[in-house]
C-alpha cells in the first residue's frame, strides 16, 4: 500500500489554509507545504510544484518529492540562495513563467513555494503575475510606457509591500550577549540578501530606459 493512502485513512479534509494565495487561475503561491497542505493542492487541481528552496536539506525536500510522486504531481526543484549571493536571470524568471502558462493552458495548476513563501516566491510570482508567461519585451512592446509603469507598480505592491517580504528588521550586534549577537548577525545578513535581490528583481523588470 502507498504511504499516501495509509495517511488518507486518518487524514480530516479541510481545505487549502489562508496562507495559500491564488495570483491567477493558472498559479498558486505559498510556503512550503505539508502532507496533508499536498493533499489540498492536489484536490485545488495543482498538478506542478516549483521548490525554490536552496541546495541544502533543510526542511526534508526528500518527503515533499517523495509525496509529490504518489499524488502524481510534478516536482521541481529550482533552488537559488539569496546568502550566496545567487539570483535567477531573466531567462530564469521567463523560463519558470512560460512553463506556467503552458501548464495551465493543459489544465493543470502551479504551485511556488520556498521557505516561508514570503522572498524568493515573491519575485518568481511577481515575474509570472507581469508577464502572464509572456516574455518581458513583447509584454513591454504591447504597452505603452505609462501603463506598463503602472502594471510594474500594482505586482510590487501586491507581493511585496501588502506581503511580509520586508518583515525582517536590522538588528543591534553590538551586544555582549553571544548568542543573540550571532541570531541578530544572521538576521542582517538576511535582511541585507533579500534587499540586493529585491533590487535586482526591480531593475530587470524595469530595464527599460524610455520610460
Amino acid at each position: 500500500m502507498k504511504l499516501i493512502n495509509l495517511y488518507k485513512k486518518f487524514y480530516i479534509p479541510h481545505g487549502l489554509r489562508t496562507n495559500y494565495k491564488k495570483v491567477d487561475d493558472y498559479l498558486i503561491r505559498g510556503p512550503h507545504p505539508g502532507i496533508s497542505d499536498l493533499i489540498e493542492l492536489k484536490n485545488a487541481g495543482v498538478n506542478q510544484i516549483y521548490d525554490f528552496r536552496h541546495v541544502g536539506v533543510r526542511g526534508f525536500k526528500f518527503v515533499e518529492k517523495y509525496f509529490c510522486k504518489e499524488l502524481g504531481i510534478n516536482y521541481i526543484r529550482y533552488p537559488y540562495s539569496y546568502l550566496e549571493g545567487k539570483y535567477p536571470t531573466l531567462d530564469d524568471f521567463s523560463t519558470v513563467a512560460q512553463n506556467v502558462r503552458k501548464n495551465g493552458e493543459m489544465g493543470g495548476k502551479t504551485l511556488f513555494h520556498c521557505n516561508s513563501g514570503s522572498h524568493r516566491t515573491a519575485h518568481m510570482a511577481a515575474f509570472y503575475d507581469l508577464t502572464g508567461g509572456e516574455s518581458l519585451d513583447k509584454v513591454y512592446s504591447q504597452t505603452d510606457p505609462v501603463s506598463y509603469a503602472e502594471k510594474v507598480q500594482q505586482v510590487l505592491k501586491k507581493h511585496f509591500y501588502t506581503q511580509k517580504y520586508f518583515n525582517r528588521k536590522i538588528k543591534n550586534e553590538n551586544t555582549l550577549n553571544p548568542i543573540a549577537k550571532l541570531k541578530n548577525s544572521f538576521n542582517n545578513r538576511v535582511v541585507k540578501a533579500t534587499e540586493l535581490a529585491h533590487s535586482s528583481f526591480v531593475a530587470i523588470i524595469t530595464r527599460y530606459k524610455n520610460w
